[in-house]
């Protein structure tokens, strides 16, 4: 009885060790390139904002207040 409990421990070990390994390999499996698009994507949304007038709405572009940003 005490090997089949001793047997299974350590194949639980094993199970536990062996899929908190393959789970911490897909987390931090982001390239620099990947980063880099990413940046160059959100940029592009910032890119051809036009902000008007006098007033309390944050200008993405310049951070003054602008009544208007279109």
């Amino acid at each position: 009885m005490k090997k089949i409990l001793y047997s299974l421990a350590v194949m639980v070990l094993f199970v536990t060790t062996f899929n908190f390994t393959i789970v911490n390999k897909r987390v931090n499996n982001v390239s620099c390139l990947a980063l880099q698009n990413i940046e160059a994507l959100s940029y592009a949304e910032s890119v051809g904002q036009h902000c008007f007038y006098d007033g309390s709405i944050d200008c993405p572009i310049s951070n003054d207040k602008v009544k208007f940003v279109y």
